[in-house]
């Protein structure tokens, strides 16, 4: 009975391994050439893969392009171990992730990819639709969840955890991240990074406090 899990695994494996070897190549392109200059041509020719294979993976460059975003996105509760945040009060835990999230969105090639998402927004409309809707609600999502189960214990009144989490991230980012996007200022450093986090923090327990 086993043998068949096995095969399986072994099938789901290896597209898992295709899928990477994909998406690595393309968010190298979209990191040097833009979205708009990257081709599905072009995604072949790096990924070493056939077209009907490209194909056979994805429809489009959109499609592509949303789960690189994901993918970066995701990296947010990558480096956590299971478990490791339920260690830890609520407080803590708004701290690692608020921290998390700038480390990676001030990473030069997450600011590539952002960049190439505001560029790109008014021609290719559904790229920022589906940032909004699929990857950034997931963050989103992660959060509020996390406020959800923990407000009583932090002694906080949280009605709707969800608004709660985006005001969170609000704060985590808001202009000072706008401004790294648009060049204004340098991406942040640890140390800048730490205090906003910690900021971000002392409001969001300020505002829901009982």
């Amino acid at each position: 009975m086993s043998e068949p899990a096995e095969r399986i695994s072994g099938r789901d494996q290896r597209r898992m391994q295709k899928e990477e070897q994909i998406v690595t190549a393309a968010a190298e392109l979209f990191f040097k050439e833009g979205y708009g200059g990257t081709s599905m041509d072009r995604i072949v020719e790096a990924a070493s893969v056939s077209k009907r294979t490209l194909y056979n993976y994805y429809k489009s460059k959109d499609e592509i392009f949303i789960d690189v975003i994901q993918r970066q996105l995701g990296a947010i509760y990558q480096n956590f171990e299971p478990g490791e945040l339920d260690n830890l009060n609520l407080a803590q835990q708004l701290q690692k992730i608020g921290e998390h999230i700038l480390q990676l969105a001030n990473a030069e090639q997450t600011l590539a990819l952002f960049r190439n998402l505001v560029a790109e927004s008014q021609r290719f409309p559904k790229l920022a639709h589906h940032f909004l809707e699929q990857s950034l609600e997931r963050v989103i999502a992660g959060i509020a969840e996390l406020c959800e189960r923990q407000a009583e214990t932090a002694n906080l009144v949280i009605a709707d955890p969800h608004a709660a989490a985006e005001h969170f991230l609000d704060m985590v980012t808001g202009s000072a991240y706008n401004r790294v996007i648009f060049g204004t200022t340098l991406p942040m450093n640890n140390q800048k990074i730490k205090a906003r986090t910690q900021q971000a923090v002392d409001y969001f327990f300020r505002a829901f406090r009982r």
